[in-house]
């Protein structure tokens, strides 16, 4: 009974104490004058948090898109906007990444970020400014501290007096935050936050003279986008990749709801600037960068590591910073990855000791592999989907440099895929010179439609997989059966 009233009391006061944390811990949003939970992310902290994960989100990220022109050019459109915002003396940074997603995102402190992918994408500056708008909107309405904030409150009941003495004691718990790794910043903002934003986002388009509806238009060539890569590979999700869209869970009739709930005037004579940003994008890099690797069909390629390998037919091929996926039919999945790894023994003492250390391996072997040493082994796991034979296959590229395969195949299918998976391994090689002339980036090249030009004239010579027309009309913002007209700049692809 007396313990019973004591936890009473003491959860009565660590309630009491919340309640009035958060009345005296709200503060005045710059951007909507509303009053927020802000108490565990200051002004201050968020700067520090932005400088803190800049380099990281850099890394992460395939680094800087090494491009002056369009480093200036994003730059100047973001500046633009962040200068009519509700905080002009922040020191915002615009960075473009080389990363053929399309995605944008902010850190806290002003750090904005937007892929070459994005930029390839959107077909006038008005849709830039648009995604920029957006993303200096999570900035100026502190959404980060505000998340922050909330989550460190809903956990009061398990950290309890803890933090709220720290908070009383006047010690922040944002030591935490910076510590933390820089996607914890780049979850998914609530309905309210990215609604928020979009009103924001289209303020700053209006104070600028932009056309407010250049949201709305980019969200529908991002969605047009995001089902050609579906229906191209034939997964509903490829390999899982994420866009602008996974972060920024938005429809185009919440983003036209935001625009009427903005309020604002429209320029008489508003900015598209059309021909402005695609003169900016010209030559931009489309789909894989040289540093991590291109994916050619059923082949992928990587020249400054000099090797490339091809997976077997019925097998759609994709890549990432982490690894090179390839999904097939029947739950199948080939994994590559690798690089330095510093392991000086044989192939089967690494297979064996070091990267199965705690698997149980049935008839390991050293085999060559077009003149490199290798070794494999194979073994059965279990998932929450069921079970699945894995063959693992580790190369010895050369005195620094290690490559792995591993082939999932259910128990089923493993006899009938056995040959051609094979054939994806001793296909692994170093590359001669005809393949290195052969295999470089795409580019986004302008041109200028002549008289009696079309759709399928244009894109022929495109060397994307699928219907070309149709990348070409996507990649333009066109819809379904949309011709050109004479005079008009368009982007095609081009090896």
């Amino acid at each position: 009974m007396t313990k019973h009233f004591r936890r009473n009391a003491r959860a009565t006061r660590l309630i009491l104490a919340a309640a009035t944390l958060f009345l005296v811990a709200c503060s005045v949003n710059p951007a909507t004058g509303e009053r927020n939970f802000t108490a565990f992310m200051s002004p201050e902290d968020e700067l520090q948090i932005g400088r803190d994960q800049h380099p990281k989100i850099i890394q992460q990220f395939g680094g800087v898109y090494n491009d002056p022109k369009i480093t200036a050019y994003v730059d100047r459109v973001g500046q633009n906007l962040a200068r009519v915002s509700e905080l002009p003396e922040l020191d915002f940074t615009f960075t473009v990444l080389d990363d053929d997603i399309v995605n944008a995102f902010a850190l806290p402190g002003g750090f904005v970020y937007i892929s070459r992918g994005l930029l390839g994408l959107a077909n006038t500056e008005a849709e830039l400014a648009g995604v920029l708008g957006h993303e200096i909107g999570h900035v100026t309405g502190r959404h980060s501290a505000q998340r922050y904030s909330q989550s460190v409150l809903a956990g009061i009941g398990t950290a309890g007096v803890s933090i709220l003495s720290s908070v009383f004691l006047g010690t922040s718990a944002v030591g935490d935050a910076v510590g933390q790794g820089a996607g914890v910043y780049l979850q998914g903002f609530s309905r309210e936050h990215e609604f928020e934003a979009d009103t924001l986002g289209v303020r700053y388009l209006s104070r600028t003279g932009y056309q407010t509806e250049a949201m709305a238009s980019f969200l529908s060539s991002l969605e047009a986008f995001s089902a050609l890569e579906a229906k191209v590979s034939g997964l509903p999700d490829p390999a899982s990749r994420y866009n602008i869209m996974s972060t920024h869970p938005r429809t185009g009739d919440r983003v036209t709801a935001a625009t009427r709930a903005a309020n604002v005037t429209p320029a008489a004579n508003p900015k598209i600037g059309s021909r402005e940003y695609l003169a900016a994008i010209d030559g931009v890099i489309f789909g894989d960068s040289a540093a991590e690797g291109f994916v050619r069909g059923r082949r992928f390629v990587h020249e400054p590591a000099n090797f490339m390998f091809e997976v077997p037919q019925g097998f759609a091929l994709f890549n990432s910073a982490q690894q090179v996926a390839a999904r097939g039919p029947n739950d199948s999945l080939i994994l590559f990855s690798g690089g330095n790894i510093p392991h000086r023994g044989n192939m089967e003492s690494y297979l064996t000791r070091v990267w199965a250390k705690n698997i149980s391996l049935a008839d390991v072997e050293t085999i060559d592999i077009n003149g490199m040493e290798a070794s494999t082994g194979r073994t059965r796991i279990r998932n929450q989907t069921g079970s699945f034979d894995a063959r693992l296959v580790a190369i010895r590229h050369d005195p620094d440099n290690i490559y792995r395969f591993m082939f999932l195949t259910r128990p089923a299918q493993t006899a009938a895929l056995s040959d051609e998976l094979r054939r994806t391994t001793f296909s692994f090689r170093q590359l001669t010179a005809g393949d290195r002339a052969r295999y470089g980036p795409w580019r986004i090249e302008m041109r200028v439609v002549r008289r009696n030009d079309t759709v399928a004239q244009l894109s022929r010579n495109m060397p994307m997989q699928g219907p070309k027309d149709e990348w070409f009309r996507v990649l333009n913002g066109m819809k379904a059966g949309e011709e050109p007209v004479p005079g008009q700049v368009v982007k095609v692809v081009v090896e």
